[in-house]
């Protein structure tokens, strides 16, 4: 007879909203959310060039069109060795017209072709 052994990981996911009122590169923004505390945001999934590199100033151009001074939703579990939260940014896409929900992954536009 055999035993299977299995193992619960349990992952807190939280969810951050604010304001985006910083970007430092092309994958690391700041956000103040309602109590007016700044969270610093490492975006997943990405890896944009320093400042410095090659493409470092297109690609910092390229979120702060996204992102700054827009409110996000950041969707997040874990932390980097520099404290940053590592997360999903998500904002409403600039072609809406109306209302719309936070629906953009800003790290997805960001290495799409298109932009968005």
């Amino acid at each position: 007879m055999s035993t299977m052994l299995v193992a619960s990981v349990s992952v807190h996911a939280a969810t951050l909203s604010g304001t985006v009122v910083g970007v430092s590169d092309g994958d690391t923004i700041t956000v103040l959310d309602a109590n007016r505390e700044q969270h610093k945001i490492r975006v997943a999934g990405i890896d944009a060039p320093e400042k410095a590199q090659p493409f470092g100033q297109r690609s910092k151009r390229s979120l702060s069109t996204l992102v700054f001074g827009k409110d996000v939703d950041v969707q997040w579990s874990k932390r980097d060795r520099y404290r940053r939260i590592v997360g999903k940014v998500l904002v409403t896409d600039p072609t809406c017209q109306r209302q719309c929900p936070k629906t953009l992954d800003a790290g997805l536009a960001q290495v799409s072709p298109t932009g968005t």
